[in-house]
């Protein structure tokens, strides 16, 4: 029961256990010996989210597509477009190394694949990340 998973706002899972080492450490040293700690947390990346989206929705449509071109043309919009859509439009850079990596891998997927609208955009979003990290 204790490493039942609780997610905080904005943050990773933690299990209970972690929350409440985490909680009890917060009491001992007290709010401001936590503001260093919060500072190397983890950050939210969109384009890591995106990402995960559209592989989850690839995975889905291969797993589930109906057999019939009408079938599975009508679940690709419920499962593998959207997300697609999403990618082919990124305009903005990765903000975590994570994100740029996975916008490096999938763009070497999709190269592989054939000519795909992800491509650009995704060794766009990685070497702003990569131009922003070398300027800082």
């Amino acid at each position: 029961m204790l490493d039942k998973p609780v997610q905080a706002a904005g943050e990773a899972m933690l299990t209970r256990r972690q929350l409440i080492a985490a909680s009890s450490a917060a009491a001992v040293i007290g709010v401001a010996g936590i503001a260093p700690i919060a500072a190397h947390a983890a950050v939210a990346d969109p384009l890591l989210t995106a990402v995960a989206a559209f592989r989850s929705g690839m995975a889905d449509y291969n797993a589930n597509a109906p057999q019939d071109d009408p079938g599975a043309n009508a679940y690709s919009l419920s499962s593998w477009k959207p997300p697609h859509a999403v990618l082919a439009n990124w305009t903005a850079p990765a903000t975590t190394r994570d994100g740029a990596m996975a916008a490096l891998r999938l763009a070497v997927d999709e190269e592989e694949t054939g000519d795909s609208p992800l491509v650009g955009p995704m060794m766009r979003a990685a070497l702003a990340y990569l131009e922003q990290e070398g300027a800082l």
